[in-house]
């Protein structure tokens, strides 16, 4: 099951076609041949001074599209009856898997719709750093491994959608207790019965936070996105992210895959 629709959550004030999430959208369409939505809004409406032409983000963003040959589709208006992260939410969930940045910026940002969406969503989100501009590539990707049930649904979507020909397994060590009666030959045979190339590494935390040492050892592997599990719980509409996860969106450096 391939990707056949990407849903882009491009906000006027920071968008830009040529990096970040919309830059890394447009090219994951068009390799997979699939259609992208757009859904352009105006996030940080009380800062005077800031683009809020979200018509004009969206041609831009619909002129790039066609560009790479992808076709799109754009969302421009919202009902407001519902918030912003809400709408978001009801149009993720149509579709294969959501693109969005990573700015924290504003009383609304796009790091709170990625958290929001994570969970609300039922789809796989994509977090791109704001300066991102490799072309996107499905060769290798880096998969975080605990041997938990979130580990183990991110990669069954990732493997799903992304279609990788190679991934690398990356358990960390001394960030917290990894129970198991499985050896790491077993995740690497299995994996390769799904017709992809396997390894796995265990690396040790070393003084560096989780997000950077996962980070840094899927670079090192060759990896050109992080995969991962999204761990959290929703208590009166607040979130409380597993420290993993919270990491990675603090300090993204990396597109990552995260799968709730």
């Amino acid at each position: 099951m391939a990707i056949k629709s990407v849903f882009l959550v491009a906000p006027a004030e920071t968008t830009d076609a040529e990096t970040g999430a919309a830059h890394f959208a447009i090219g994951l369409a068009k390799a997979h041949n699939a259609q992208i939505t757009i859904f352009a809004v105006a996030l940080d409406v009380t800062t005077p001074g800031r683009d809020t032409d979200v018509r004009s983000v969206a041609a831009s963003l619909a002129s790039a599209a066609d560009a790479s040959g992808v076709p799109s589709t754009l969302v421009t208006e919202h009902s407001h009856a519902l918030g912003v992260h809400e709408v978001v939410a009801e149009h993720a969930r149509l579709h294969d898997l959501s693109v969005i940045g990573n700015t924290s910026l504003g009383l609304l940002n796009e790091r709170m719709l990625a958290e929001y969406l994570m969970f609300e969503s039922g789809r796989p989100v994509i977090v791109v750093p704001d300066q991102h501009s490799t072309a996107f590539e499905s060769g290798a990707l880096g998969v975080a491994w605990d041997n938990s049930a979130a580990a183990a649904r991110a990669l069954g979507d990732a493997i799903a959608l992304l279609e990788p020909e190679q991934i690398h397994f990356l358990t960390i060590s001394g960030e917290k207790a990894l129970p198991t009666d499985m050896d790491s030959e077993a995740l690497v045979k299995v994996t390769k019965r799904r017709g992809v190339e396997a390894d796995h590494k265990t690396a040790s935390l070393s003084g560096g936070s989780i997000g950077s040492t996962l980070q840094q050892e899927a670079t090192t592997a060759g990896s050109t996105l992080l995969v991962m599990g999204a761990y959290g719980h929703s208590r009166l509409r607040s979130f409380v992210l597993g420290s993993a996860t919270a990491d990675i969106l603090k300090n993204n450096k990396m597109p990552t895959f995260l799968s709730h």
